[in-house]
């Protein structure tokens, strides 16, 4: 990887479960109900025996994983253990889990929402289409990586995806 790639690649998974957990923890949660404060929204479902900070600090669980896991990456780049296409491809990886990560961070807490206020249990912003869509991008991308180095690979020549010289 190239060191843009090391830093940019930690930096996008950050920015990721970043804007994860704020979604799943506040803009979310504020959009379904927007007659009532943050506050009283908090309070409305402590009321109701839900622990929010519990739903928070999961969801903050799953976008430190990724970020360690991508500075981890980063790490084994540059410790010359991962060539670059592996490293590209698992920051690709890790980008496109996030998906999966954000529904599963905010199913249960958007459905303690929307049991307490009566609202619908979905996403009420934009913001989470713009994840899955930066995830469906990135496993694209991942798949095109897969595919040129294959085909770069069924040549004999890799040397685009060779570790870069020090």
């Amino acid at each position: 990887m190239t060191a843009l790639a090391r830093i940019g690649g930690p930096l996008a998974v950050a920015g990721y479960a970043v804007t994860m957990v704020l979604l799943v923890a506040v803009w979310d949660p504020s959009a379904a109900v927007p007659w009532l404060s943050y506050g009283e929204i908090l309070a409305g479902l402590r009321d109701m025996g839900i622990d929010p900070v519990a739903a928070f600090v999961g969801v903050a669980l799953w976008g430190l994983l990724g970020v360690a896991l991508s500075v981890a990456v980063s790490l084994l780049d540059m410790r010359g253990r991962v060539d670059a296409a592996a490293g590209a491809a698992l920051q690709l990886g890790l980008v496109a889990a996030g998906a999966p990560a954000y529904f599963a961070g905010r199913f249960s807490f958007g459905v303690d929402i929307a049991d307490t206020f009566a609202v619908g249990g979905g996403d009420h912003t934009p913001v989470g289409g713009v994840l899955y869509l930066v995830s469906a991008a990135a496993l694209a991308a991942l798949v095109a990586l897969a595919l040129l180095r294959r085909r770069w690979d069924d040549r004999g020549s890799s040397r685009v995806f060779e570790r870069e010289a020090p």
